[in-house]
């Protein structure tokens, strides 16, 4: 692509001074943790930074750094990205004299207990070379016991950074190589036999402790999330890639059974999230199974633990709903209070599967138990599309009511006033839905357009005409231009011109003019029937005279008109 970075391009593509900038950059540590892939640390005067660079046939192809440069490529990218290029170029053909290595040397010489004494020395100065050479050296990396796995990931942290909480971007980096090494054994174990509980329960331990630790530490670098993501990950694909389905079944009720988090309560995000990966991207079939997993689990522990649970029946039914086997767990599920997405979730299927007199005892309960009516809407929109089919109009009227409180329209508005008698109760009401209304009409212009067709449908011409301000569009102005001029031309008139445009018409006029224009010609044209067009034209035009800019658009449209001509 003519756009890509590249490693021989760089260098012309880029900024000449971000150039400069990486020059005084320094690389250090740099490791291309797999084909293509270079993690380094970039310093910059007396900071440094986590950069990462995936590499495709010498091309760029995703980079991160921890910096906080809003470029796509910050000068510590560049940096790497030179020190891997200088890296990739071929080295001239020498010839070397064989020499021999003088560590290699050193220790061919030494007396071999002088060799054990310095070892010993130097191991119990530097904890974390004790813990690779114990690991290295150790018979026991076979069967450690989760309370085992647990010290030794714990050990790796002390051994870097003590009992601080705060830990620096290449302390990190410590921590993480010596977690590679230690739990490498019991990936590996894990990996190739899944189905095996031990090894279960062995990387649980793992991931457990890795997780309480992504969390306690503070820094700045990512690798712990990186680290926790590829276990992670690695298990997903594992799991996924199993065919037979008995032991698939088996793997995934072992992590079923660790959703719980022990102490204060909670559920384990990480192997939910296991769960709806893997159902993401497996057949219907497997999808089933796993709802049935997590159904299974769900009904073992409600009673124990109720609020928890309650966020794996959120899971299991947007995991029915999407693999459309709903009917088949729909006495599973019971509305949570406040989770609204869920319960508008459950009542739509319901509705779907034809369980009205469920849904509609849900939505009232619902309704019944918040304590903020504004969060009623929802429910009250699934009320109507139940009476609707059920043709409960005497119900419809109860919902579509409180609806009108907060959402007007004109049509749910003339179907109440047909089936209710009206009464004080009714006056309050309707006083209350158009006074809501009005409030809306700046923001909403279904709103403003509702207070103009409740006033024009009660005859209350003067009260119309209040109402042509800064809210009304004069698309709407239009519907009652000829009404108002038969009820008072002058009013009108007076009204229409002097009236402030409305946020809508002006930015109408910007997107849109021809559209804006052919709606005044409409008013023009009723107008001018009215006053002619001279007359018109004059009234007009003394008004544009006198407020110049402010004028509002019809006022300059009408003056355009008369430059014209």
């Amino acid at each position: 692509m003519k756009d890509e970075i590249t490693s021989r391009n760089f260098k012309t593509k880029l900024d000449t001074e971000l150039i400069k900038k990486s020059q005084r950059c320094t690389v250090r540590e740099c490791d291309e943790v797999k084909a293509g892939d270079f993690e380094a640390y970039v310093d910059e005067l007396d900071k440094s930074y986590d950069v990462s660079l995936q590499l495709e046939k010498g091309a760029v192809i995703n980079s991160t750094c921890e910096c906080k440069s809003n470029l796509s490529f910050c000068q510590h990218k560049i940096a790497l990205l030179a020190f891997i290029a200088k890296g990739m170029k071929p080295a001239a053909k020498v010839t070397v004299s064989k020499k021999i290595d003088p560590v290699n040397h050193a220790i061919e010489q030494a007396d071999p207990e002088k060799i054990k004494e310095w070892v010993l020395k130097t191991l119990k100065k530097n904890k974390d070379l004790s813990i690779a050479f114990m690991n290295e050296f150790s018979n026991k990396s076979e069967n450690y016991t989760p309370a085992e796995i647990i010290a030794l990931t714990h050990d790796a942290v002390k051994a870097v950074i003590g009992k601080r909480r705060k830990a620096e971007v290449v302390e990190v980096k410590k921590i993480i190589d010596l977690w590679t090494e230690l739990h490498k054994p019991i990936l590996v174990r894990y990996f190739a036999e899944p189905a095996n509980e031990n090894y279960f329960i062995q990387i649980h331990a793992v991931i457990d402790t890795v997780v309480e630790y992504k969390y306690r530490i503070l820094t700045n670098s990512k690798r712990f999330e990186s680290y926790f993501k590829q276990v992670l990950t690695q298990t997903e694909e594992v799991i996924s890639n199993i065919r037979d389905d008995e032991t698939w079944n088996k793997c995934l009720t072992y992590f079923s059974k660790e959703f719980f988090l022990d102490g204060y309560g909670g559920i384990r995000r990480e192997y939910t999230n296991i769960f709806v990966h893997i159902f993401n991207t497996t057949s219907a079939q497997r999808r089933s199974k796993i709802a049935g997993i997590i159904e299974k689990i769900y009904q073992s522990r409600k009673d124990e633990r109720v609020e928890d649970s309650k966020e794996l029946l959120q899971l299991l039914l947007h995991m029915v709903v999407v693999n459309k086997n709903f009917p088949e767990y729909k006495d599973t599920f019971r509305p949570i209070r406040h989770a609204i997405v869920y319960n508008i979730m459950l009542i739509d299927a319901l509705i779907e599967l034809g369980e009205l007199n469920t849904a509609e005892t849900y939505c009232t309960q619902q309704m019944g138990e918040n304590t903020n009516s504004n969060y009623d809407l929802d429910y009250i929109a699934r009320l109507k599309q139940i009476y609707t089919q059920t043709k409960d109009d005497k119900k419809l009227v109860g919902v579509l009511s409180r609806e009108l409180l907060y959402r007007p329209n004109f049509d749910n508005y003339t179907f109440v006033v047909a089936n209710i008698q009206p009464d004080v109760q009714f006056k309050k009401w309707r006083n209350q839905v158009l006074a809501n209304a009005r409030q809306l009409a700046g923001f909403h212009k279904n709103a403003a357009d509702f207070s103009l067709a409740l006033r024009n449908l009660e005859g209350d011409f003067k009260g119309l005409l209040a109402y042509l301000d800064e809210t009304a569009d004069y698309d709407s102005i239009v519907v009652y231009t000829k009404p108002l001029i038969l009820y008072s031309s002058e009013a009108f008139m007076k009204r229409l011109i002097t009236k402030i445009d409305s946020d809508r018409d002006n930015r109408l006029n910007m997107d849109n003019p021809a559209k804006l224009e052919e709606i005044l010609e409409r008013i023009y044209q009723i107008a001018a029937s009215k006053y002619g067009v001279e007359n018109l034209m004059l009234l007009v035009k003394e008004r544009e005279k006198v407020y110049r800019t402010w004028a509002n658009l019809f006022v300059k449209y009408v003056g355009k008109k008369s430059s014209a001509s």
